[in-house]
Parts: structure tokens; C-alpha cells; sequence
């Protein structure tokens, strides 16, 4: 028996179906109660009963459940899979990096067999807003700023790539605790944007813009509650995403599709479901 928490999601809903399709007996866990079994990873409630039989455990949740799914977990399960982020390869200040920090070190520390993967920015799907938001901005804007001048590295990774990681680490077996990155290829963020408008026919120019005061004004505007955005993302600019995906491809053999192809797919695939304009 394979349990998924996090099955409502968009991953979890696309794992689950690609594992019973081969032939797996799986049961989808969601805190909703729209799956197979009801559990509430922020409390507790119904998680180990969620786990029962299990033989392997796969969480599409938050890596700041790690510890809730560890505690509850049966020593009959033979495998883990957990989904963290590649947040946790940064050096910009953020919370939420250190919770999946915190989340990588007990699972290794747990000595359970399984691997926790590390995903760059998702994008495609029905739940994802990074991208969609940037293409409403290319839409409505005259020109797109660049903190930096869009020179960073990014790697943003499909969601069908991504589902398809989980389900090669899923069927995979393992010895210990593992962790792989998973990533797209990278590309700079001023070619990202530029995608992104050609996927919608809408060129636009792209000016390069100063990041200090872009978080200088967040900052101040976040202290006083008038503005919820994060100035860690903007501070991210002057970093390059650097997630090598060589572990990727001979570990899980998944290779990742290049942006460009990606972002018409998902942009083709928003349109038909009423998503985007």
C-alpha cells in the first residue's frame, strides 16, 4: 500500500493517478477529506490511522510536516518520500528555508530508507500562481522591471516533471535517508520573461531596475502591514539558482523539459480550462 499525503494537490492528484495506472494500491490522504482517508498534518489528527498498512508513505505536503509524518510513521514502513524545496540551497534570509532545512535534518537524522526531494519554482498545474502572475504583469504592463537586470540564473521545473520525479523515487528502492534536487534547465530570468511573453504573443521590453530600492520600499511597507509581498524574493535577484541536475537524471532517469517548450504547454493547458485570459 503506497499513502499520499497532500493528495488534493495537484501533485498528489496527478501521483496518485500515474501509480494506480501502474498498478499500484494506493490510498490518497488530504485533510479535506476528498481522498480515500481524512488527516490533519498540522494537528495530528488521523495521521498514523491514515498510515496504516502502509508500506511506503509519500508526502506532496509542506517539508514543515516532515516531523508530524516521521513521529507517526509505523517501523512496517519500508520507504519515505517527502517534497521540500530548493529554498533550502539558498543564502537569502527566510523562514520558510529554515523550516526545510530543520525538515531535511530530522529525516536524515531518522535513518528511515527514502529520499526527500528538493524542487525549484514549480510552474503549470491548476494551484500554481508564480508564473500566471508574471504573464497577468507581462499583460498588463507596459514594460516588465528587472531587479538586477534579469542576469540571475533561474531553473523552473514543469509540474508534469516534477510528478514524474515523485514517481521514480516512489517505485525506486532505497537504502537510508536520501536527498536529490530536481530542476529545470537553467536559463536566466531575463530569457524566462521573454518566454513567458512570447507563450501569450505579447512582446514587452524588459528594464533593468536597481533591487535596493525595490526592498528598502517592501521592507518599510511590510513593517507597517501595507504590503504582505516578500522582499526575500526580490533579494533573491542577486542570486543565481545553481541546482545541478545531473543526480536528477541518473538517479530518477527523469530528464527535464526546457522552458520554453514548458511554458507554452502549461500556457495551452490554462487556456483550455479557462485559467488564463
Amino acid at each position: 500500500m503506497i499513502v499520499i499525503f497532500g493528495a488534493s494537490s495537484d501533485i498528489g492528484q496527478s501521483l496518485a493517478a500515474r501509480l494506480k495506472d501502474a498498478g499500484h494500491d494506493v490510498r490518497r490522504v488530504s485533510r479535506s477529506g476528498d481522498g480515500d482517508a481524512q488527516a490533519d498534518l498540522s494537528t495530528g489528527a488521523g495521521v498514523a490511522a491514515a498510515m496504516k498498512g502502509a508500506y511506503t508513505v509519500v508526502s506532496c505536503a509542506h517539508a514543515r510536516f516532515t516531523d508530524r509524518i516521521l513521529s507517526a510513521v509505523s517501523s512496517s514502513v519500508g520507504k519515505i518520500v517527502l517534497t521540500g524545496s530548493a529554498w533550502r540551497y539558498s543564502k537569502v534570509p527566510n523562514p520558510a528555508a529554515e523550516q526545510v532545512r530543520g525538515a531535511e535534518a530530522a529525516f536524515l537524522s531518522s535513518n528511515r530508507s527514502g529520499v526527500m526531494l528538493h524542487p525549484t519554482m514549480i510552474y503549470g498545474g491548476k494551484q500554481e500562481n508564480n508564473i500566471r502572475r508574471l504573464l497577468f504583469a507581462i499583460r498588463r504592463l507596459p514594460i516588465i522591471p528587472a531587479p538586477g537586470g534579469g542576469r540571475q540564473i533561474v531553473q523552473p521545473i514543469h509540474i508534469d516533471d516534477v510528478v514524474q520525479c515523485l514517481f521514480a523515487a516512489t517505485t525506486k528502492n532505497w537504502s537510508g535517508p536520501n536527498v536529490v534536487a530536481i530542476a529545470g534547465p537553467p536559463l536566466t530570468w531575463h530569457k524566462m520573461v521573454q518566454s513567458c511573453a512570447s507563450s501569450i504573443q505579447c512582446p514587452k521590453p524588459i528594464v533593468s531596475v536597481p533591487a535596493f530600492p525595490i526592498v528598502a520600499a517592501l521592507s518599510v511597507l511590510n513593517k507597517f502591514g501595507v504590503n504582505r509581498f516578500d522582499a526575500n524574493v526580490v533579494r533573491r535577484f542577486r542570486e543565481d539558482v545553481n541546482v545541478p541536475i545531473d543526480e536528477m537524471v541518473s538517479t530518477l532517469s527523469v530528464r527535464p523539459r526546457d522552458f520554453e517548450s514548458g511554458i507554452r504547454q502549461a500556457v495551452a493547458e490554462w487556456r483550455r480550462e479557462g485559467a488564463l485570459w
